[in-house]
Order: structure tokens, then sequence, then C-alpha cells
């Protein structure tokens, strides 16, 4: 028997040689040596799996999002305007003095705009007019009453045939 002791009572001495068994050149009991990596090295290895893992948590939370949310609000506007478009045929005569001309998307809002004839006198026409004429039929219209719930604005400008004068105004869904 060998003057080395095995660390554990299943290691036996090698009958043939009378020394430990070897496993891939060395003995049992001691194990091989592990190489010393640099502070540095273990550092970017650490800082680069930090951003991988950020990266793949923004991508999957970016794909989820996107995969469940539906369309987004810009999406929803330059749909609704593209709509508005091709039905309304304009310009589009809404009544005696007043042409509709154009509708827009915007960030937030749909814009709708009109020209008033040179009939009208602008200064008989205020913004507060405009709003108690339109606000009950924005608010019981079923098509607008969803673009509103939508946080969708619409805003509507009036412009007067010979004058500078314009009057713009909003209506979001807290006027509702």
């Amino acid at each position: 028997m060998s003057d080395l002791t095995p660390p554990h009572p299943g290691f036996a001495e090698n009958p043939a040689t009378g020394m430990p068994p070897v496993t891939n050149g060395y003995p049992p009991y001691a194990p091989p040596p592990v190489p010393k990596r640099s502070r540095g090295r273990v550092v970017l290895i650490v800082v680069i799996t930090v951003v991988v893992a950020i990266v793949v948590a923004a991508l999957v939370r970016w794909g989820i999002s996107a995969a469940f949310a539906g369309p987004s609000k810009q999406d929803v506007i330059n749909t609704s305007v593209a709509q508005i478009k091709k039905d309304s045929g304009l310009p589009k005569k809404v009544d005696a003095v007043t042409t509709w001309t154009d509708v827009k998307p915007e960030s937030d809002a749909i814009h709708y705009e009109y020209t008033v004839s040179a009939d009208v006198d602008p200064s008989s026409l205020s913004e507060a007019a405009i709003r108690k004429s339109l606000l009950p039929t924005l608010c019981a219209t079923s098509a607008t009453r969803r673009i509103l719930d939508e946080d969708i604005a619409m805003r509507y400008s009036y412009t007067f045939d010979g004058s500078a004068k314009t009057i713009d105004t909003t209506f979001t869904k807290a006027d509702c």
C-alpha cells in the first residue's frame, strides 16, 4: 500500500501497481488545476451577458405588444382620413356658404378644413358658435364618437374668402 491515502473510502489502490487509481492523468484526490481568468475578461463576459439579456427582453416586449396591441393611434387616424376622403368627394358644399375643402391626418387628430364664402361677415362667426353648432352632432354620431373614444381629437379650421381671419377649434373625448 502507498503512503497516499485516498480521500474517499470508495477509492482503492490498484492491486497491480499499489497506487491509487488515476483519472485523466491526475489522482482522484488532486483535481486538475483551473486556469485563472483575468478579472477584466470576467467583467466583460458579465457585461455582455447583461446587455444581451436586456436587448432580448426589449425585443420580446416589443414583439408581444405589437402582436396584441392592434393598430396604433396614428394608423387609425391615417386609415380614417383615407376613408373619409374616399367617401366624401371633396371639395363638398356643406351649406349655402360653407365648403368642406380637405381633411388631413395630424399626430393626434383628424383635421377638417372648411372655407366660408365672402358673403358671410367674418366677425359674425365665432369659435363658441362653431363649437355650439358641432358638439351635439359629434357626440351623438357613433362614428365620430368612436374616434373621440380612441383619444383622437377632431380639429376644425374655418377660413373666410377675402379675409385673413381663421377660426380653429378642437374637440376631444372630454368634450362629450
